[in-house]
């Protein structure tokens, strides 16, 4: 058996119709190398398969028409079967992924058909000469002649028949394609319809009527030439390219009107948005963008607004450069109208809401204002008289008359604390409050607030307490609010402390920095509460015996004070163990006195 193929190979490189058939064959290979290396198509290993098959029935058919005796021959025509069953059912596999008519194809247990199919039809052919239906005993090469005559049997026709019907799947298939395509896809279809019914065409000729092209069967030349024809439509026709009908389908189906327009001014292309517009005001629109233009490049220039019918555009314009000449003139632009009608829309509704927001502001803000001054007045009397009623300059007063004076000017200083930082509050917000820029001593201002709220530690049973001091404390700042930002922290730290307490006062100055700090031993304050600390209005939640609720104007003023003098206030808090306040302000270093000169 061995030695009988060899003999069937003999000569073969010599012969020029095995070269031949060898050349297209490798065509074929090479094509198929090429397109599997373009981006993945649906069907694409289908294809692939199917040049397999019409690259191997070329081979074999070369070798056949190559080779002398009829053993030699019906060797090559047995296997040849194998590309001839392959490539019906593989190309019908093709079609039907391609085209998206997948139905009962796609399911992996059809798929086995592949496979099945080839490898049933060569068994049967290669079994011929124990049944000889497929090719009858008549089959031989005549007297005179080179090639053989085939006696088909009936397994010939039962395997063509078969075939057939792949091939009329696939012909169904285009069809139904053909009623669903747009029509920039019929000339593809065209196509691939033509490559289907060719060979089928072809195959029935040389079967019925012994059609032979050179002495041999044309369906493998005629399939060949079809499928090359056909993958250079593929990878060259942008029917199915992904990117090309991606950017087609964004075009056309983009929310906003965009038009192409050539250097001449005209509108070349629309999008559907575009054309579902006022035609005649949307090119009005252009040509009143290109002349304003003036021939000067539009991409690098601003473009006014546009009104078309009820809405308004913004133009947004694009070169589209001359592949040509990519430095030269363009091709064109892009005109993109984004519609702006709801924000502008949106903009003046904020505009209006921001404006009412001030002006609302603004008259809260001279409420309060007005309101506070006028409240001042009568209470700077008030407080005036009743200090001057206690003081006993106007006479002695009974024990019953002065305990409901003396309450009645406790509250009247604390309405009046209450009013001045209701103002002062006013004017740090609207940045209305300008401070001094003086050298301060922090430690003198200490010792002021302690000797100022002595008193008030006295009446709740606080002690007062100053660490000593090793350096000088020298700031920046204006002395009228760093005492009071002193002032808020040392009652702050009075008024939350037990009774029995202590409230700690220390000066440190390290890193150009010079720290204060108010510590007292009271309840302390929760975690996750600065917020309410230093707010506007805000209490920390929680009350003392003997406590007082406050404005909630002192630490948000304190600490805006602070900033405005490069400063900042933090604190540090374990309830139950106090809470410790801290001011930091850039130190200013003492200056020294110049030596006295000698006369």
């Amino acid at each position: 058996m061995g030695r009988a193929r060899m003999t069937c190979l003999e000569g073969l490189l010599a012969d020029p119709i095995f070269l031949g058939t060898g050349g297209v064959s490798l065509i074929a290979l090479l094509a198929m190398i090429r397109m599997l290396r373009v981006p993945h198509f649906n069907g694409q290993a289908f294809l692939a398969l199917t040049f397999v098959g019409v690259a191997w029935a070329l081979a074999m058919v070369g070798l056949e028409a190559a080779s002398t005796g009829v053993s030699c021959q019906m060797t090559w025509a047995t296997l040849a079967w194998l590309g001839n069953a392959l490539v019906p059912v593989a190309w019908c596999f093709f079609v039907f992924a391609y085209l998206n008519e997948a139905g009962g194809f796609a399911k992996s247990r059809l798929r086995i058909l592949i496979a099945v199919v080839p490898a049933v039809v060569f068994a049967v052919a290669a079994t011929n000469p124990w049944h000889h239906l497929v090719y009858g005993e008549e089959t031989a090469i005549p007297a005179g002649q080179d090639t053989i005559r085939y006696s088909h049997g009936p397994a010939f026709f039962a395997i063509i028949a078969s075939l057939y019907v792949f091939v009329m799947a696939g012909l169904v298939c285009i069809a139904r394609a053909f009623t669903r395509a747009r029509r920039t896809a019929w000339p593809l279809l065209a196509v691939l319809a033509l490559v289907t019914i060719t060979p089928l065409l072809t195959n029935a000729a040389y079967v019925g009527l012994g059609l032979t092209v050179f002495g041999l069967d044309p369906t493998a030349f005629m399939f060949t030439l079809g499928i090359l024809v056909f993958t250079w439509m593929l990878m060259t026709s942008k029917t199915m390219d992904m990117a090309n009908v991606g950017q087609s389908v964004l075009f056309d189906k983009m929310s906003e009107p965009v038009a192409l327009i050539d250097r001449r001014g005209a509108v070349v292309l629309m999008n559907s948005e575009a054309k579902r517009r006022d035609m005649n005001e949307l090119k009005s629109a252009v040509q009143a963008i290109m002349r304003a233009k003036d021939g000067s490049d539009p991409v690098r220039e601003s473009s006014p607004h546009l009104t078309i019918g009820q809405r308004v555009y913004e133009p947004r314009i694009q070169e589209i450069e001359n592949p040509l000449d990519p430095l030269g003139n363009v091709l064109g632009w892009s005109i993109t109208f984004v519609d702006i009608t709801d924000r502008l829309a949106i903009n003046s509704a904020l505009e209006q809401a921001l404006k009412r927001a001030d002006d609302a502001n603004r008259a809260k803000d001279e409420f309060i204002s007005f309101v506070s001054h006028e409240m001042r007045t009568p209470l700077t009397s008030l407080r005036g008289g009743l200090t001057l009623a206690l003081s006993g300059h106007l006479g002695d007063l009974s024990p019953p008359l002065k305990a409901p004076l003396t309450i009645a000017h406790r509250n009247c200083v604390r309405l009046a604390r209450l009013v001045d930082n209701i103002l002062l509050a006013q004017k740090l917000e609207i940045g209305a409050l300008s401070l001094e820029e003086d050298v301060v001593d922090l430690e003198s201002l200490l010792d002021e607030s302690f000797q100022e709220n002595s008193m008030f530690a006295k009446e709740r049973d606080v002690q007062l307490s100053k660490g000593s001091i090793e350096t000088a404390t020298l700031i920046k700042g204006d002395a009228f609010a760093v005492r009071q930002i002193i002032d808020n922290l040392v009652s702050n730290a009075i008024k939350f402390s037990h009774q029995g307490g202590i409230v700690e006062g220390r000066l440190e100055a390290a890193d150009g920095q010079v720290r204060l700090s108010i510590r007292d031993h009271g309840r302390g304050i929760p975690s996750g509460l600065e917020s309410k600390v230093f707010g506007r209005f805000d209490q920390v939640p929680g009350k003392g015996p003997g406590m007082t609720q406050g404005s909630g104007l002192g630490l948000h003023i304190s600490r805006q004070l602070a900033a405005k003098m490069a400063g900042n206030i933090t604190y540090e808090s374990s309830p139950g163990a106090g809470t410790t306040f801290f001011i930091e302000f850039p130190q200013v270093e003492p200056q020294r006195k110049a030596p006295a000169r000698c006369a």
